[in-house]
């Protein structure tokens, strides 16, 4: 039997292969728990035109991301952390304070370790689906 499937499936398939399985398999298995879809040459047009829309919307969401990156490297982020009297460092800047300061949930930030010293610094950031942004930061007493 010739069936879409409709999500990821291990040792099966991705989300909107075609695939041909056994009768049984199909009848009995995939198709009452909603896995898979019967390969007419009308869910096939239904299929491809899900496939479409669903590249289309990933094509806005990157140029989406790429104009926040774009956004992002032209502001300077400034954070103040403790210093003590001689100029000693007793704060620091880490992941969670750049996210939060940011403001936009689901990214990566770079760093290895918090940032401990004054003065600026360029931290890398990832938004998801390849697209990554140099950010700057001042890091004030």
């Amino acid at each position: 039997m010739k069936i879409i499937i409709l999500q990821d499936i291990k040792g099966l398939g991705k989300k909107f292969d075609i695939k041909n399985v056994s009768d049984g398999y199909a009848r009995n298995f995939l198709i009452p728990k909603g896995l898979v879809e019967i390969a007419t040459d009308k869910s096939i047009k239904k299929l491809e035109a899900q496939e479409a829309a669903q590249e289309k919307e990933e094509q806005e969401a990157e140029i989406e991301l790429e104009k926040i990156a774009r956004n992002l490297e032209n502001q300077k982020f400034e954070f103040t952390v403790k210093t003590g009297e001689k100029g000693e460092v007793f704060g620091s800047v880490g992941k969670d304070d750049i996210k939060t300061r940011i403001g936009i949930k689901d990214i990566k930030v770079n760093l290895e370790r918090p940032i401990k010293t004054l003065g600026e610094h360029r931290v890398e950031i990832d938004l998801g689906k390849g697209i990554k942004a140099k950010i700057k930061l001042k890091v004030l007493g």
